[in-house]
């Protein structure tokens, strides 16, 4: 009987350390996989059965209890919050960067120095205002001035547009996160019920979990069946093996860009941090403000200048004509009339046109200095530098908040690494340890054959 009892327990050994040789192998085979969680065999010593027979009983050996994760909860919880916050402020100051490129400035292809050409354009005709080419040039310049203002017009409207696709993609993958959940809870919680290891499965939940709290501000708990509870301003996300879907719905008083709200109600979704919030910021904070600065600065250009043109004469000897037609930056044209006809240009302040005569001219290209925004404290290129460095300075400061979050997150996920990371050196050592423990169950094997042998077939 006891010779049996040993043979049992050197087979319960034999399984014991196959099984945790499986999971250290497992381990090394997924050194390198994103999101992968170490695993570890628990091993349990097996008691003895109570005999009342007055004598003592040894174990029956060694059980594996399960095969565990080794995760560090707390590090998780606050690598969560933080990559809400980091998520944001990279992508603040991607789309800041774009803004800051679409200005080029300081440069030659800018708003600014198409504002100093369309003045220097009066200027030189005030030198010879009778002169064809140089009334063409003064065309040519108030259509390079409109042109330029119009591709940074319609830009800044492009960088709202591109952010609410961004929304719309983030909703689409919000959805496909919180529904990838739901069908791992669905799996986990019936294995985690019959004791099978569910370390791979809740490694792609919890990839799933990172990714949806680097997008909006959730709040998750693991409850005790082993299924994650995903909500977001008290609203759930995921419950059990359910999600519950996002809806992106146009506003009309919005451009028929997205307002956000849970499908199926009329429940709006508060997002405060992540991916999601600061697209939100820059579709319907930051680009419109730039919009409405640089209209300020095109609708002032084409009045003021309107209003002194149309003081003037031009070779025709009529007066009262604008120069530029519409009322922002989208729209700023030069009027047809005085594109079709260099004569309408009105560089004159005599009626008839003196010869000679370029007092219009001269007005026109003084408006380039003249302090007549921000209150009568600002010429053109002053409102507008001043819009590009505010550009500036919000990318700076959003670049060094991104910059300083990238540091706390990979502190966070230098702890978190070294908890559930795969040490292969670790690993290595415990390969041999589990190696030496299989080797030695296998003899125990062959002396209690041994054993047998001698009993059964040699005692006479």
């Amino acid at each position: 009987m006891s010779m049996s009892i040993s043979l049992n327990t050197a087979v319960q050994a034999l399984l014991a350390q196959q099984m945790a040789l499986d999971t250290t192998a497992h381990n090394i085979s997924n050194a390198s996989t994103p999101g992968y969680s170490r695993q570890r065999a628990r091993l349990a010593s097996l008691p003895g059965a109570y005999v009342n027979d007055g004598l003592p009983h040894p174990g029956y050996g060694v059980e594996v209890l399960d095969i565990s994760r080794v995760r560090d909860i707390f590090a998780d919880f606050q690598m969560r919050g933080q990559l809400a916050t980091g998520a944001q402020y990279d992508t603040e100051a991607q789309a800041l960067t774009s803004i800051e490129n679409l200005m080029a400035e300081p440069g030659t292809a800018g708003f600014r120095a198409a504002i100093d050409q369309f003045f220097n354009s009066w200027r030189d005709l005030s030198n010879n205002p009778e002169s064809g080419p140089a009334r063409i040039a003064v065309i040519q310049a108030g259509q390079t001035l409109s042109l330029a203002a119009n591709r940074l017009g319609n830009s800044l409207v492009q960088q709202r547009t591109d952010a609410n696709n961004r929304v719309a993609a983030s909703i689409t993958e919000i959805n496909g996160l919180t529904a990838q959940i739901a069908r791992l809870n669905e799996q986990i919680v019936p294995m985690k019920l019959s004791a099978t290891s569910t370390g791979d499965l809740e490694d792609q939940r919890d990839l799933a979990i990172d990714r949806l709290a680097q997008l909006m501000n959730i709040t998750y708990v693991e409850v005790d069946d082993g299924s994650v509870e995903v909500s977001i301003g008290g609203h759930p996300l995921v419950a059990r093996n359910i999600s519950f879907a996002l809806e992106g719905v146009p506003n009309a008083l919005n451009a028929n860009y997205l307002d956000l709200r849970f499908a199926g109600d009329l429940i709006p979704l508060s997002v405060t941090k992540g991916e999601l919030r600061a697209n939100l910021d820059i579709r319907d904070s930051y680009v419109p403000a730039r919009i409405t600065e640089l209209n300020t600065l095109v609708s002032s250009i084409i009045t003021d200048v309107n209003t002194a043109h149309a003081a003037g004469y031009g070779l025709d000897a009529l007066t009262g004509r604008a120069f530029f037609a519409g009322t922002s930056a989208a729209n700023i044209a030069v009027d047809a009339a005085v594109a079709a006809n260099p004569n309408f240009v009105a560089a004159s302040l005599t009626a008839g046109g003196v010869p000679g005569d370029s007092g219009n001219a001269l007005a026109m290209a003084d408006l380039q200095y003249a302090r007549v925004l921000a209150g009568g404290t600002q010429t053109y290129n002053d409102f507008y530098g001043a819009i590009v460095a505010g550009v500036g300075v919000t990318l700076r400061e959003a670049t060094s908040r991104a910059q300083a979050q990238s540091l706390v997150v990979e502190q966070i996920n230098a702890t978190r690494e070294g908890a559930k990371g795969v040490n292969l050196d670790e690993e290595m050592v415990q390969l041999v340890q589990f190696q030496r423990a299989y080797q030695a169950a296998s003899k125990l094997i062959q002396v209690v054959d041994s054993m047998l042998d001698t009993l059964i077939n040699r005692t006479i």
